[in-house]
């Protein structure tokens, strides 16, 4: 176990250093030596560098391989990802996962720079301020001394509503704002298509779920990711899952 570990630090280390075309031309005789080894599918996705499809790649390894010792690696390479596109909101959301889920992640002080980074860049600073504190009890060793902040008590709840950007979530204790839009990603007659639908969208971040509808008479298992405040972020979250998976959408009124 010790010599395999190594032999793909070594692979690791190549990647780090440029030197792509020498790990890639020695997959094959990897697959073949170590054919139910992790570490494999997660170098073709460092290998892979065109961002999207890499990205669902990291995806996929999380849902077959969530014990892995480089599941944390795949999580921090998705919030790089989001994060160096721009995409602040899904970035906090997947940067967060790591501190709160992977607590002995070597990524944790750069996730956590990184996540409020993210929070900052979309006005989410009472958000920040609320997963570091709650981070901060979870890892003692956390630096927050840079981020300026007056830590709160970790047991304070915080309601989440969506604001303007793509379906952020802004930390706040005021009134409750309408949310009546829906993505609806398909409408399945068998549960099991739908519930596989939605453990695959459940990777974005988003808040998915499966609702009973009727159509023509006929009961259906509509997947839906809710919900939002404007039509607007509706359709920009709808677009981002069709990018990502292929999966066509529709932005629906469904008020509770």
């Amino acid at each position: 176990m010790f010599l395999t570990a190594q032999t793909f630090d070594n692979y690791f280390q190549l990647i780090e250093e440029g030197r792509i075309q020498e790990v890639r031309d020695q997959i094959p005789e990897l697959k073949s030596k170590y054919p139910y080894e992790p570490a494999i599918p997660f170098l073709q996705a460092l290998l892979n560098g065109k961002g999207d499809s890499s990205i669902i790649q990291f995806r996929q390894f999380i849902e077959k391989f969530p014990d892995s010792e480089y599941t944390d690696d795949a999580e921090m390479k998705i919030g790089e990802y989001l994060y160096a596109r721009g995409l602040y909101s899904q970035a906090s959301r997947q940067l967060k996962k790591i501190p709160l889920n992977y607590k002995k992640s070597n990524h944790l002080q750069r996730s956590v720079d990184l996540m409020v980074s993210s929070f900052q860049a979309t006005g989410e600073v009472d958000s920040a301020v609320y997963y570091v504190s709650k981070i901060k009890v979870l890892n003692s060793e956390l630096q927050i001394e840079h981020y300026g902040f007056d830590l709160i008590k970790p047991n304070v709840k915080l309601q989440k509503l969506t604001s303007r950007d793509a379906g952020k979530t802004l930390a706040t204790t005021g009134k409750n704002i309408p949310q009546p839009w829906v993505v609806q990603l398909g409408a399945f007659g068998k549960y099991d298509n739908a519930r596989r639908l939605k453990n695959m969208i459940k990777g974005t971040g988003y808040p998915v779920e499966i609702v009973e509808v009727m159509s023509n008479k006929k009961r259906l298992h509509a997947v839906r990711v809710v919900r939002f405040e404007s039509e607007q972020d509706a359709g920009e979250v709808g677009k981002y899952i069709k990018a990502q998976y292929g999966v066509n959408y529709r932005v629906l009124n469904r008020p509770k």
